[in-house]
């Protein structure tokens, strides 16, 4: 292999290619070609080799007494961290010919103190090393949606007015400025004042323009940071509906305002066509016509490199307007408020980006005759089915008499399940503890959930049989154990369920009402129930999973095949499969500490 070679080699290699031109010389001249049989031992505690191992062909497991934890293949580079501290506990043995290059000992040391970047990510924890790999895997898809922020777009210089200032004035104000919109000052608080605020407000109540602005005002004007990313005040716009929002600098002073228009004309984007679209729609066939497109909006974010949340939250936002449309137009006016319509599980977590199915349910207020709900709640399911939603296997779904019931009849489900617990009733509490309020009275949810945590006082076991489920399905340390004659794992099973289960179980302990689960890790976070470092690598294990299962669902899609958790590990790219490793790793510890926190294994 010509040296020009090697440099292209080295150069695909995470993090070879952060050296400069004279320190990768350095590094390909000090560099040797090595070739190991199978079963040759390369490293163990009592021998430290003095070189570093960059894979050219052949496959490498590491063990960790006596236990398979690591296998390496072409292009994987291992062991830093017996070179660093001259001590190891693992295991490297050959399990198929190594060809493969060794970097001396004494050139990788002085590599790692000569660039800072090398050094990192050696050095780092896990996250920051998770995070450096995912930079790298997307960095070609970086767009302007991914790396925008609010203050990369036009923010247009804001017209206020004291609170205290006359309408006439204040139109006269914003005539100067050439803008419809007013922003009304108030103490340390921003109100807002759009052109249809006063024809509703003054027009057409002739009110006289001698009156003080505060009288009509809106309080508090939605804002978002200057250095928040553009994209999450996209989502924010489409999820309360509205064209514009405050721009505020970091000591919460308002700086200018962002109009719907702009941040469009930024990303080009379709999804407020479809939020439109939405809002419009006068009847079933214009609704369907509307949703059908989301699954381009999830397919072109996806493909623009955005993140997965921010996918998440846009989709199931636009989701959640469907489900509301959707009722009112089936369920007869003076039904509607009578009940609540929820979202469960995946959709309730707003977690679920392809359409893989759908559970949902309606609570009743008490008194009211549910037999009157259930013609609706039928076509509610069977509409959603024509949509494209697909039928929960489980039949969690609204047309199911058991899912659509009065506010006593699921407290009364609720202490069956926590007084006779069995691995249904837990699944009907984890599904129903995710829900979420779409559509009608969402106050009788908010009850059902306060009876629910009442009911939890003092249930350490059950919480602890709750919080087994966490272990229900075994999380692989490494690609080896599914690089197999199956090449296929379920990654929900393996990788995001434990993640779901036990963050959730932690949730219902400590009384919290969100229901996404990265949200859930934020707020135990800030309660001290997870530690700093924890709570930062779950969520970046979360996203890595999540985002591997949406690649994986868009394939399935676009190849018409039935829509699964399953990824095709054969497929995985070097940079994925350092990811997936790394996430599992996180899992598998978070398992460990889910066991400690619940004394699990008291139960066992």
């Amino acid at each position: 292999m010509s040296l020009r070679d090697q440099e292209a080699f080295l150069s695909n290699i995470h993090p070879f290619e952060v050296l400069s031109p004279k320190q990768m010389s350095k590094c390909i001249n000090n560099m040797d070609i090595a070739y190991y049989p199978k079963d040759t031992t390369l490293i163990n505690p009592e021998h430290i080799p003095n070189s570093y191992f960059i894979i050219i062909k052949g496959i490498i497991h590491e063990y960790r007494d006596e236990q398979l934890v690591m296998d390496y293949h072409q292009q994987d580079s291992f062991d830093a961290n017996s070179l660093i501290y001259s001590t190891t506990k693992s295991s490297f043995k050959v399990q198929e010919d190594l060809i493969c290059y060794e970097l001396n000992k004494k050139t990788f040391l002085e590599l790692i103190e000569e660039n800072s970047e090398f050094k990192d990510f050696f050095l780092n924890n896990l996250v920051n090393k998770i995070q450096t790999l995912k930079t790298k895997e997307y960095t070609s898809q970086l767009t302007s949606f991914m790396i925008s922020k609010v203050e990369d777009t036009l923010i247009h210089e804001p017209c206020i007015v004291q609170k205290s200032t006359t309408l006439k004035d204040a139109i006269a104000k914003s005539i100067e400025y050439k803008t419809s919109t007013i922003i009304v000052k108030k103490d340390n608080e921003y109100g807002i004042i759009t052109d249809s605020l006063l024809k509703m407000k003054v027009l057409l109540t002739e009110k006289n323009l001698e009156n003080f602005v505060e009288d009509i005002a809106i309080f508090p004007l939605l804002t978002v940071f200057k250095d928040d990313y553009l994209f999450e005040a996209l989502t924010l716009l489409i999820k309360k509906g509205i064209k514009r929002v405050g721009v505020i600098n970091d000591n919460h002073e308002l700086i200018g305002i962002l109009e719907q228009l702009d941040v469009l004309s930024h990303f080009a984007n379709h999804s407020f066509v479809v939020d439109t679209q939405i809002k419009k729609a006068k009847s079933i066939d214009a609704l369907k016509s509307a949703s059908k497109d989301l699954i381009n909006i999830i397919r072109s974010l996806h493909t623009k490199g955005v993140k997965v949340n921010h996918i998440s939250n846009l989709i199931g936002q636009l989701n959640t307007k469907v489900y509301k449309k959707l009722y009112q137009l089936i369920v007869p006016e003076d039904l509607q408020n009578n009940a609540c319509f929820i979202v469960m599980g995946s959709e309730g977590r707003n977690e679920q980006i392809i359409k893989t199915d759908q559970d949902n349910a309606l609570v009743v207020k008490d008194g009211i005759d549910v037999e009157q709900y259930r013609p609706y709640m039928k076509k509610m399911t069977e509409t959603l089915i024509d949509f494209g939603y697909p039928p929960c296997e489980g039949n969690i779904m609204v047309s199911n008499p058991f899912w659509c019931k009065t506010v006593k009849e699921y407290e009364a489900e609720t202490s069956r399940w926590i007084e006779a617990p069995d691995m249904q009733n837990y699944m009907d509490l984890a599904i129903f503890f995710d829900s979420f309020a779409v559509a009608g009275d969402k106050e009788l949810l908010i009850k059902l959930k306060d009876n629910l945590f009442n009911k939890l006082h003092d249930k350490d076991v059950f919480l602890a049989y709750f919080a087994k489920a966490t272990l229900t399905f075994d999380t692989p340390n490494t690609i080896a154990n599914f690089m197999t004659k199956t090449h296929f794992i379920d990654i929900k099973k393996t990788g995001v369920f434990p993640i779901v289960q036990g963050v959730r179980s932690l949730a219902l302990r400590e009384r919290i009402r969100e229901t996404t689960t990265v949200k859930r890790i934020k707020i135990l976070q800030e309660r001290d129930e997870l530690n700093s470092e924890l709570a930062n690598e779950l969520i970046e294990a979360f996203e890595v999973l999540s985002t591997l299962r949406l690649k994986s669902q868009l394939k399935q899609v676009d190849n018409k095949e039935k829509i699964n958790n399953e990824i095709d590990t054969h497929l995985l790219s070097k940079i994925e499969r350092d990811l997936l490793k790394d996430s599992f790793k996180i899992v598998v510890a978070f398992k460990k500490f889910i066991t400690y926190t619940f004394k699990i294994d008291k139960i066992l």
